[in-house]
């Protein structure tokens, strides 16, 4: 059986395998590699998904459903063929047309599938994923990042040079932001940031309040736009605006080759039209463009690099090969970006890359992909006298490398408290009730004054998604959860239950480099004046490093510590012999 890659887009999906040392792209009976992110009913036939549901979005709207990945994890729900669907539901027919494509395809069923999301999806977006996947009949127990199957990609095409890279992928729906450091065999996301609703959408639908304003269409059927527009169409008839929609991506398409595009639209007996250049679509583009600034700002902070440390700027999505886009970017980090061949395919041959190393295939087996927590975890305190309600105090914060682990005490807020309510949420938002609820441990505390009974509270989350959450009390009563965005058998938690126990000991407690930090110790004990100043910089070298939750600095502080003590003791032993043998003829040599 086999194990393939999955890129479940806005406006198209595709997957990959990995074969013949490389990711090759799947495609269907008719040769198409990309599928429609669409699903249309028609009467007396049932349910039409990709290229044949598509061609219907103009002639029946209202039967009809595109874009609804933009809505995963909410309440929006779709209506068809007299029934209401859920994006989630929705999601799940394109998978599951995705499997029989694959399965057709590779001649066999699959037993695994590596499924994208956005980076700024949350858990319950990712939880709904995950169940699509299960309602199509795929075995997905990993989630990967976009931009993280895309640094992938860029991986195996560019060699293993050390490089830091900006992953810039634009869908239709998503833009997702992240930092990536790659050296030796490792991939490691640094940050990342992004936003669920901005992607080639928000274009096509500011191109459209523009040409309703330009061409007079908007005022003949009675609408009123003013500088953005941004929504108009939501004000047209589901016809109409299909029409109009359609009219405005096939412009902004048209750009791509040729210096203007005609937009013109026949209603009745009267034609409406506008032309359309770069220089005005990107003047319409600006209003995104300036949340995109923020968004670069945001990661860059977060990843405490700035532009001139970026190696390559890497364009994926298929809105990224937008002419505006590109200019736009390279006018905001003066540096031209990477393309990788067709941009709207880079992340399903990351992930078909990564369904190779699930594979543990030779050539990939040891090639090592790390994922950062887009959120905070955290629980809710007492906030300050007169807060409006309980806050937020983080225990995992947004962008810590995964798996990660955090303990902190808590005492209790009022005296003789009987039990203590651990309520566990997900955001950066100040006040607990702006975040998302994921769930609540409580435990029996002594009690005592206001203060002076206690609980420790550990954060383990891992490279799954899956949150371990353990509340001690003072007395030694323990209670514990476990939070996935997948339903797990007893056999599964229990599996899991027991990875968490390796995932909660940090790197400066693992053993090898214990025994590092230990040798350091007796150097300094054993020097004095300026070399026992130069050892103690060390220490803290090695222990920052150790500390900074990023693979690549705790590799590099753990080598140059044991190169150091290498040297120290190499030395040492030159030394002593020198002594032994009697041929004290040198001078001490410098430790």
């Amino acid at each position: 059986m086999a194990v393939i890659g999955i890129d479940l887009g806005t406006t198209n999906s595709l997957a990959a395998y990995w074969k013949d040392g490389k990711a090759q792209l799947i495609s269907d009976e008719n040769g198409n590699v990309l599928l429609p992110s669409v699903v249309g009913y028609v009467e007396g036939e049932g349910y039409l998904v990709g290229s044949q549901a598509k061609e219907r979005l103009i002639t029946h709207p209202n039967d009809t459903a595109a874009s609804f990945k933009r809505f995963m994890g909410t309440a929006k729900e779709y209506e068809m063929g007299g029934r209401t669907y859920t994006p989630m539901e929705l999601s799940a027919m394109v998978l599951e047309r995705i499997r029989r494509n694959a399965e057709y395809f590779l001649k066999e069923e699959i037993e695994e599938a590596i499924i994208t999301v956005p980076a700024y999806f949350n858990d319950k977006q990712r939880s709904d994923t995950k169940k699509a996947a299960r309602i199509a009949g795929l075995k997905a127990e990993r989630l990967i990042n976009e931009p993280s199957a895309a640094a992938l990609a860029y991986r195996m095409q560019y060699g293993q040079e050390d490089k830091s890279l900006l992953v810039f992928d634009f869908g239709g729906g998503t833009l997702d932001l992240s930092y990536v450091e790659c050296f030796d065999n490792v991939i490691e996301i640094i940050a990342v940031a992004g936003d669920n609703h901005l992607g080639g959408d928000d274009i096509d639908c500011l191109t459209e309040a523009w040409f309703l304003r330009e061409s007079g269409l908007g005022e003949a059927v009675g609408i009123k736009l003013s500088g953005g527009g941004a929504g108009a169409g939501q004000q047209l008839s589901p016809e109409l605006e299909a029409r109009v929609r359609k009219l405005s991506e096939e412009a902004k398409c048209a750009l791509e080759s040729q210096a203007e595009a005609e937009m013109k639209l026949e209603i009745g007996n009267k034609v409406y039209s506008a032309v359309l250049n770069e220089e005005i679509l990107f003047e319409i583009c600006m209003p995104l463009f300036i949340r995109m600034k923020e968004l670069f700002l945001h990661v860059l902070e977060d990843a405490d690099s700035r532009v001139s440390e970026i190696d390559d700027l890497i364009m994926v999505g298929g809105s990224s090969r937008l002419k505006v886009v590109r200019r736009f970017l390279t006018e905001l980090l003066g540096k031209e970006p990477v393309v990788l061949g067709e941009t709207d395919k880079v992340v399903a041959l990351g992930a078909g890359v990564y369904a190779g190393i699930r594979q543990r295939k030779e050539e990939i087996r040891d090639m090592l992909l790390t994922d950062v927590c887009p959120f905070t975890l955290g629980i809710g305190v007492a906030g300050r006298v007169n807060a409006a309600g309980n806050i937020l105090c983080p225990m995992i914060e947004r962008n810590s490398t995964l798996p990660a682990s955090r303990r902190d005490r808590f005492v209790t807020t009022h005296d003789y408290q009987k039990a203590i309510d651990v309520k566990i949420y997900q955001g950066e938002e100040y006040y607990v009730d702006n975040n998302v609820f994921l769930g609540k441990l409580t435990i029996d505390v002594p009690q005592k004054p206001a203060g002076m009974a206690w609980i420790e509270v550990q954060f383990t989350y891992d490279i799954n998604g899956i949150l371990h959450v353990a509340v001690i009390s003072e007395t030694g009563e323990r209670r514990q959860i476990l939070l996935s965005n997948q339903a797990l058998s007893e056999e599964e938690l229990a599996r899991y239950e027991k990875e968490m126990e390796k995932v909660m000991l940090p790197p400066i407690q693992q053993p090898e480099n214990q025994e590092i930090l230990q040798r350091l110790f007796a150097c300094y004990e054993n020097a004095t004046g300026e070399k026992r100043e130069y050892i103690a910089g060390m220490i803290g070298r090695f222990t920052y490093g150790m500390n900074s939750g990023r693979k690549r600095q705790v590799k590099d502080a753990a080598a140059e510590a044991a190169a150091w003590l290498e040297m120290l003791e190499s030395q040492r032993d030159m030394w002593e012999e020198m002594l032994f043998d009697g041929e004290l003829k040198a001078e001490k040599p410098e430790l």
